[in-house]
């Protein structure tokens, strides 16, 4: 969509720690004949990239998962050209996103010293005015955050759940600290609480995400 919206006569770099994702990203491009994207293996809370040189910097579902995610921004910041802008969209909070928090909440429950990843921090940065001040700590200016509302649709609970054992690893990783008779009970639980959001439509559950801006 990015590189639709820049132009043939546009550049978009597309970052991560993780060279799979990015030999998807590659393999999409490919597909729709797109040639304006570069692709590069980078830590986004170490950015090796030239200060002033970018018109915008996006960050989509990931600035809450990075340790130190002020830091992050600060780099972000740097390469950004005066009068620029950072977008970064995060999810809100565990209570409004219960298709990723009730099964975390049940891991916790049923298991003891549970040790968490990084992967494990999606509403480290949901909470009100965390987000703001985050931006804020890293020096931008005109600082904005919306809320959007979002919705998780699957034909059934069941498919839900399914959807979720391949596609949640920070879950995967706490149900691996379970015992086996721990990890079916969190799944029987987990497919059990979900199901009060399946109706005539299949399984629709409500979430909701920040999209943070700030201006350099």
């Amino acid at each position: 969509m990015i590189a639709r919206r820049v132009g043939p006569n546009g550049y978009v770099l597309a970052t991560d720690i993780s060279t799979s994702m990015l030999n998807v990203a590659a393999e999409a491009l490919r597909n729709a004949g797109l040639t304006n994207v570069e692709t590069r293996v980078m830590d986004a809370e170490n950015i090796e990239l030239d200060a002033d040189s970018f018109d915008a910097v996006i960050c989509r579902m990931g600035l809450m998962l990075f340790s130190n995610p002020v830091k992050t921004l600060i780099g972000m910041h740097r390469v950004l050209k005066p009068a620029a802008r950072v977008f970064a969209l995060v999810w809100s909070t565990e209570e409004k996103n219960p298709y990723r928090g009730v099964p975390l909440a049940i891991v916790r429950r049923i298991g003891n010293n549970l040790t968490e990843e990084p992967g494990l921090r999606l509403f480290a940065l949901g909470k009100p005015g965390v987000l703001e001040e985050t931006f804020r700590a890293a020096g931008f200016l005109d600082i904005a955050v919306h809320m959007v509302p979002t919705q998780w649709c699957f034909p059934s609970t069941a498919e839900a759940v399914r959807f979720m054992k391949d596609s949640f690893p920070g879950l995967t990783h706490l149900m691996t600290q379970l015992s086996e008779t721990e990890r079916e009970l969190a799944w029987t639980e987990i497919e059990q609480q979900l199901s009060q959001f399946e109706g005539p439509n299949g399984f629709e559950a409500p979430g909701e995400v920040l999209m943070g801006v700030g201006t350099k």
